[in-house]
């Protein structure tokens, strides 16, 4: 990374239209009208966003910009904080200010997240040794996380059949906007976002839309963050 480079990203940065094209690239997402069709905008929303002419300030979509292109919504709005959740940037991002390349880590895909016929709910089929399940080789470094494959394209946009998603355990408090996945008591498995972390209940709103809902906390048996949705290229059977 040149000090030239980092120069010029910096400065992108400090725009909305320049975070958002950053993210749109890193996302692989820079159809335009293919991004407003998935965020439900009109296309001339997002060209407008888009063009650093205009001097977009921001826009109500952002929270659904943000989850679509896998970065943070604070930073997206205002260019304070990370792009990233823990800071965690893949190689194509070494170019972004502040940030290192990782270094490559391979690990092994664990178990299957197949996609019930309800909307919303997986289910967790464990690898072994008659079962495996490839790997991902991925220039990112998170410690305690694990990968999971998506079968199924129920959860579609957030995330499509064949991809991957890093999960780790919680290890703090939830906040708004985390995408989790919570293990109930009963055996069952949701893919939710977080609007309110309370503390006898979670409010919690469907990834592919719909009503929030309230889970009590004393039918959770676990909760996992995700923390990446990762494209098919990373995996290898």
């Amino acid at each position: 990374m040149t000090k030239k480079t980092n120069e010029r990203d910096s400065k992108a940065w400090h725009s909305y239209a320049g975070r958002l094209l950053w993210a749109m690239r890193r996302a692989g997402k820079t159809n335009q009208s293919e991004l407003a069709r998935t965020v439900g905008v009109k296309p001339q929303s997002i060209q407008y966003l888009c063009d650093p002419q205009a001097g977009a300030q921001g826009s109500s979509h952002t929270p659904s910009l943000a989850r679509v292109l896998g970065v943070e919504a604070d930073w997206l709005a205002t260019g304070q904080g990370k792009p990233l959740a823990d800071a965690v940037l893949m190689a194509q991002d070494t170019a972004a200010p502040g940030y290192a390349a990782a270094a490559e880590q391979a690990m092994p895909v664990c178990a299957t997240l197949r996609v019930a016929s309800k909307p919303g709910e997986v289910e967790w089929l464990a690898a072994n040794d008659e079962t495996k399940l490839g790997q991902l080789t991925v220039p990112v470094v998170i410690d305690g996380a694990q990968a999971v494959r998506v079968k199924g394209d129920g959860l579609s946009p957030f995330v499509k059949d064949g991809q991957c998603l890093l999960l780790r355990k919680r290890q703090d408090l939830l906040e708004a906007q985390d995408t989790v996945l919570i293990t109930l008591k009963d055996g069952r498995r949701l893919i939710r976002e977080l609007m309110v972390d309370r503390q006898d209940s979670l409010l919690v709103l469907p990834v592919h839309g719909g009503q929030p809902e309230t889970i009590d906390r004393q039918d959770v048996e676990d909760i996992d963050l995700v923390l990446l949705v990762l494209p098919r290229r990373w995996w290898r059977g």
